[in-house]
């Protein structure tokens, strides 16, 4: 992992609500199959040709992007990217003829080979459609110079999920919901979303226990970009409003306020803690931050990489040595109470 800043060390826009902004496109090469349907060989040979293009210094990214192949990270390693984001969990899942081509602050990637031949992704903090958007778009019109992008006159793009053709854009919002959450009212404004093309689901993985869910766009046939995450932005700033005003009726009880401060004095104080454990807290804390509970407290800029650097696979890469499940359960609690109350020590 290098040491500049990443992407999500940053707080951007409508952070309180919407902890961050993916874009990605989905293209495939023409004149080769989609990836389910090719040998090892074919797999390595558009890897080459990927590889190529994108290292090449007549390109205005020459320089942008190192080179991973998936097959030469060892488990721990590969996790730690789909815990960060990086990659999807399913990317990992079977590594050969796989490669990832990524910036140094890991906001912009290639994923090669995965479902489609490339996934290029965008990452931003907060709520940055455009921005977001923009590098995506960048990205993909720099490379369609040199590589020969499958397109259909009628279906638009061509992509390994039906579901996907057309525009092959794919725009996603990660969004802190615990108002709404504890409300019980996600199935109602999931179903609303739904009627209009958009999604709204539970995050995956550890991300459930954060109450942290994800909206994006279902339809990508027949719309543009533009169109897209113009539509996925207004339904975002709704959803927005719906969970601001859920949560100030979700913090005025005052067993509500102390179980939020219990929290922050776990993850100041605690010498062990397992990840479920810190997941609850961080959703509690991260809505008090919000509220403005904390005076004196962590900013919301610190939260995104907390919760990073406390998965499992990634706290295994920072502490630079294999634990036990007790033992990562502790050096996540120093990490925690280094990371904010700047205790004396190495960070774990």
């Amino acid at each position: 992992m290098s040491d500049k800043k990443k992407w999500y060390e940053y707080a951007g826009d409508d952070s309180d609500v919407i902890v961050s902004t993916r874009v990605s496109v989905a293209r495939n090469l023409k004149d080769h199959p989609f990836v389910w349907r090719m040998r090892a060989a074919e797999r390595k040979a558009v890897l080459r040709t990927v590889i190529s293009a994108v290292q090449d210094e007549h390109l205005s990214i020459a320089g942008l992007f190192s080179c991973t192949l998936m097959e030469e990270l060892t488990k721990t390693q590969a996790v730690s990217l789909a815990e960060r984001g990086v990659v999807s969990p399913e990317f990992i899942a079977k590594c050969e003829g796989k490669a990832l081509l990524c910036s140094e602050d890991e906001s912009i990637s290639i994923a090669v080979n995965g479902g489609d031949h490339l996934l290029l992704s965008a990452m931003r903090p907060g709520l940055d459609l455009d921005g977001a958007g923009s590098a995506a778009d960048t990205l993909e019109s720099v490379l369609s110079r040199v590589l020969p992008f499958a397109f259909d006159r009628e279906f638009g793009y061509l992509t390994a999920d039906p579901a996907n053709l057309g525009t092959g854009m794919h725009a996603e919002l990660t969004m802190h919901l615990p108002g709404l959450a504890r409300a019980g009212s996600l199935s109602r404004v999931a179903s609303g979303l739904a009627q209009l093309g958009l999604s709204l689901r539970e995050g995956v993985g550890a991300e459930s226990g954060a109450e942290l869910y994800r909206l994006s766009n279902r339809v990508t046939l027949g719309i543009s970009e533009q169109e897209a995450t113009f539509n996925l932005k207004s339904m975002a700033y709704q959803v927005v409003m719906q969970e601001r005003a859920a949560r100030k009726t979700l913090c005025q009880p005052l067993e509500s306020q102390d179980r939020i401060f219990r929290c922050l004095g776990v993850l100041q104080h605690a010498r062990i803690l397992p990840l479920g454990e810190f997941m609850e807290c961080f959703s509690n804390v991260r809505l008090g931050i919000a509220q403005q509970m904390f005076p004196a407290g962590p900013a919301m800029d610190a939260m995104a990489p907390l919760m990073m650097r406390a998965q499992p696979a990634t706290l295994t890469l920072l502490t630079g040595r294999s634990m036990t499940a007790a033992e990562r359960d502790a050096a996540r609690a120093d990490l925690v109470r280094v990371l904010w109350k700047g205790e004396k020590g190495k960070e774990s």
